[in-house]
Order: C-alpha cells, then sequence, then structure tokens
C-alpha cells in the first residue's frame, strides 16, 4: 500500500504482528467483540466488556460514542472501538501506553491479540489502550469499496483512479461529513476516551505517519503527556509526501552502492546501475505491455517507480533480481506486484482509502502547488506520478480546511525518544533532527543503515527503560547497531 510504511518489530509492529497471527494459537487470533450502544448512550459516554479470554490478563472491548461535529450537539455521531490491554501485575500506576500507527489509517484494535504478546514487557505494570481513530478499523472504517469503472487499465495509469475516488466520494458523502476526519479530530476523541477511563496520562507510540499524530497529540493535550516515542519522525511543519520522489531515489542509490560492496551481489548483477538506467529508459520512453488478470497493459515509468519504492520499504533484496529480469523483458512480476500494492485504494481491510484522503488532503497535498510538485519532482526518474496523483484526487475530495497555526513545528519540553533508520525511504534522518531541536528533553537515536521503523531487542529495550522512568537520563545507546547486510536474492545457479 502507499500508505506511510510499517517497519520492523518495534514501536512500528504492524508488519510482523499481522504475520505473527498465523503462528500463534487458534485462540490468541480471536478478533476483538465490541459491545453495542444504544440510543440512550450520550456522547461522551461508552461501555465495556471482557474479550480476547484467550490472551493473557484481563483485557475490555469497548466502544466510545462521540459527536462527529462537535459543533453540532445534535449532529451525527461516530462509534469509536478501543481495547484495554490491563497490566500484568493488576495495578497499573494511572497512565497508559498507546500506539499509533501508519497510514494514515492503520487500524490497532483488529491486531490487539499479537500486540498483547509482543508488547508483554510494557504490559507488565502498565496497561496498553488501543483505539481505531474515528473512521478507520473497527470505528466506522471510510473504505473505498467501491468498482474501478476504467478497469485494470485505469490502475496503471495513476494510483489513485479518479472515478473510483468520485464513487467512494459521492457514497461516504452520504452517510459522513468528510470534513471532520483529520488528525486534529483524532486526537481529541483519544482525549475522551482516555479520561473517561479514568487514565492520568498517556505514553504515546508512534510509527511513521503516527509520529504526527503523537506530536498533534502533544500540542493540544500536554497535560495528558508523559512521554513519547516517535520512530520514523514525521514533521508537523513539512510536506513530507512532497519528497518521496527525491527520497526514493536516494534509497535506491544507497542500494546500489551496497550490493556493488557486497562481493555475491556484485558478481550475480555486475552491470546493475547500467540495467537500472536502461530499464528506467525503457518504461519512460517505450513501455512494455504486461497481461495482468487478463487485460494487457502498459507498465510505465509511474508504476514501475510505485513498485520500486514499495520493494525498499521491505523487499530490498529483491530489486536488483526484478530490475534483470526486466531488462530481459519480463516485467511480469514487477507489474503483479504494482497492481496488489495499489489495490489497498480499493480494499475493505487494513488502511481505509477515505480516511486516507481525507487526511492527507488536508495536512500534506492541499497546502501544495503544482509549481511546489515541478521543482521537487524535477530530475527525479518517479516525477510527478505520486504526489501528482494525490495532488489531483485531493483536489476533488471533502477535506478540511486547517489553520495555518497546524503547520508549525511541534516544540515540547516533555521526555522524548526519537528513533531513525539511516536509509530510511520515507521518513529521513533530517526531519527527525529538525523535530528533535524542538524538544529540549528529546534523544535522537540513529540506526546508521536502518529502514523504515527500528526494532530489535536493544530498541525495545530502550523503549521500555525510557517508558519506566520517563526520562532520557542514563538510557544505554551503545547497544546500538545496524542492522545485518541486506540479504539479495541471487540468479538460481
Amino acid at each position: 500500500m502507499e500508505a506511510w510504511g510499517l517497519g520492523r518489530l518495534g514501536p512500528t509492529v504492524t508488519t510482523l504482528l499481522v504475520a505473527a497471527l498465523h503462528s500463534l494459537p487458534l485462540g490468541a487470533q480471536q478478533a476483538p467483540s465490541f459491545p453495542d450502544l444504544d440510543h440512550s448512550v450520550r456522547p461522551g459516554d461508552g461501555r465495556t466488556q471482557p474479550c480476547l479470554e484467550s490472551v493473557e490478563g484481563d483485557v475490555l472491548c469497548g466502544r466510545f460514542r462521540v459527536l462527529e461535529d462537535p459543533a453540532l450537539e445534535d449532529g451525527r455521531t461516530i462509534d469509536l472501538a478501543f481495547v484495554v490491554l490491563r497490566a500484568l501485575n493488576g495495578r497499573s500506576p494511572g497512565d497508559a501506553v498507546t500506539q499509533f500507527d501508519g497510514g494514515p489509517g492503520a487500524a490497532v484494535t483488529p491486531i490487539a491479540a499479537p500486540l498483547a504478546q509482543a508488547r508483554s514487557a510494557l504490559r507488565a505494570e502498565r496497561d496498553i489502550l488501543l483505539l481505531d481513530h474515528r473512521g478507520t478499523g473497527n470505528s466506522m472504517g471510510l473504505f473505498c469499496v467501491d468498482p474501478f469503472p476504467g478497469g485494470i487499465a485505469s490502475r496503471f495509469e495513476t494510483v489513485f483512479p479518479l472515478d473510483q475516488i468520485d464513487a467512494c466520494r459521492e457514497r461516504l458523502s452520504e452517510r459522513t461529513d468528510l470534513t471532520q476526519y483529520t488528525t486534529q479530530a483524532a486526537m481529541d476523541d483519544l482525549a475522551a476516551v482516555a479520561t473517561w477511563l479514568g487514565y492520568s496520562s498517556l505514553n504515546l507510540i508512534g510509527g511513521s505517519y503516527g509520529t504526527r499524530e503523537a506530536q498533534i497529540f502533544t500540542r493540544r493535550h500536554p497535560e495528558m503527556v508523559r512521554t513519547v516515542v516517535m520512530d520514523g519522525v514525521a514533521p508537523v511543519d513539512e510536506r513530507v509526501y512532497l519528497y518521496h520522489a527525491r527520497d526514493l531515489q536516494a534509497s535506491l542509490d544507497n542500494l546500489l552502492e551496497e550490493c556493488a560492496q557486497q562481493a555475491e551481489c556484485a558478481r550475480a548483477y555486475p552491470d546493475l546501475p547500467q540495467v537500472l538506467a536502461e530499464v528506467l529508459s525503457r518504461a519512460t520512453n517505450d513501455p512494455p505491455q504486461v497481461l495482468v488478470e487478463g487485460a494487457r497493459v502498459r507498465f510505465g515509468i509511474g508504476p514501475l517507480s510505485y513498485a520500486l519504492r514499495g520493494l525498499l520499504y521491505g523487499q530490498s533484496g529483491t530489486v536488483p533480481a526484478r530490475l534483470y529480469e526486466a531488462h530481459r523483458g519480463d516485467w511480469q512480476r514487477l507489474a503483479e506486484y504494482y497492481l496488489g500494492r495499489q489495490a489497498w485504494v480499493g480494499a475493505a481491510q487494513g488502511v481505509p482509502a477515505g480516511y486516507h484522503y481525507s487526511v492527507l488532503c488536508a495536512e500534506d497535498i492541499d497546502p501544495l502547488t503544482w509549481d511546489d510538485i515541478e521543482r521537487e519532482t524535477r530530475g527525479s526518474f518517479m516525477g510527478p506520478f505520486l504526489i501528482g496523483g494525490y495532488k489531483t484526487a485531493c483536489d476533488r475530495w471533502d477535506s478540511a480546511q486547517l489553520p495555518r497555526s497546524y503547520f508549525t513545528a511541534v516544540e515540547s519540553p516533555l521526555p522524548a525518544l526519537l528513533l531513525s533508520g539511516g536509509r530510511d525511504p520515507v521518513t529521513p534522518v533530517v526531519g527527525a533532527e529538525r523535530v528533535a531541536a524542538g524538544w529540549p528533553n528529546g534523544l535522537h537515536v540513529v540506526v546508521e543503515n536502518g529502514g523504515h521503523g527500528q526494532g530489535g531487542p536493544c530498541i525495545n529495550g530502550l523503549v521500555l527503560d525510557f517508558i519506566a522512568t520517563a526520562s532520557i537520563q542514563g538510557l544505554d545507546t551503545d547497544c546500538v547497531e545496524s542492522p545485518p547486510p541486506t540479504r539479495f536474492e541471487l540468479p538460481r545457479s
């Protein structure tokens, strides 16, 4: 999907948690069951019930009713879904841990069971509160499960086929005000739920886009924040998507350098830079025809760039092999990967495209001009394919008009742990450095050669110690090491 990437096991854990579902006992794969709220429940109130009986310790599933538009007292309401993983020692100190994942739009309640296992050390002494934001997951997810009128071909012309977006907007607008789905609204909802549950403060863990949520919550509700962990930091005052074409190119160049430095990879792919250049040229000037799902389509530079960007998230070791296949005339696996990755915009699970558009259009895309896009994508092989696709889509989406003050940097004296990967193609180190400058009690840890999302025993231990002490003083970062070298897919002998 095009949602901001989710990394290895660490503060951002969704990717591995989904995979972990298949390795857990059957009972641990149980989905949360939420209570129904009848018409007598007023906004600001909710219900809970025990759930996930197979998970260790006590677990509550709940719903909490909020107004879609707080200015309309008798307006539409949203029933938010949340899960509380009670502290295993039975006596939480009153401050809970809560987690924001990427997207924007990744839900957390569907992964409550594996998350209970992955976060057992944090849960030893503290509750974990998992809330699906309004318009995501089990909180009335704004999914664009609408047909693609233009068929397969339209999906290769752009990531966001406009006829499908129009159909989704018209359908969702019949039951929602799409301008009410913003980070600010979601963070106010969280504050209301946490207060209703009796928590004095929260320990925020945000990954990727979730780091922006953590910053906005801190700005709007500083009295409710105890600690902040940000992994793959997205500054509030920067339009991150504007630089994705540039950052993709830098990440790919870095990968080619690593291949050249590994003897086996260098022997298997001796002409990789030249092969890449020729593949990009072919996709730009004479796009090949590919057959996917019974339709013959042109596979141009835009879809190729999008596919390469996706592979660099978590399958970077396959990139040389896919490029050499394309150079030999076999574009099939790249084309099928693109189509599978693009499918999220019409999916009925995962990141809901309607919420994704509402948030990103208001907060990242609408403030941009076409001159901005031309300037920042000039010279990149992806060009304006992704950011231009977003801009065209957002021009026809109903999104909030945010005040200029929203787009200023968030600064705070609260303790913060910031984590970055030196080879992150989405949220580079420089962005985290800018954010860290405004958090005097923050510590920025860079994992050299790390990707999008840091993890492993050392990082997990740092997070645990930081939340336990609510201080960066004494945190031992000596254990931080770069991930192992990339394991490249080699040709079969």
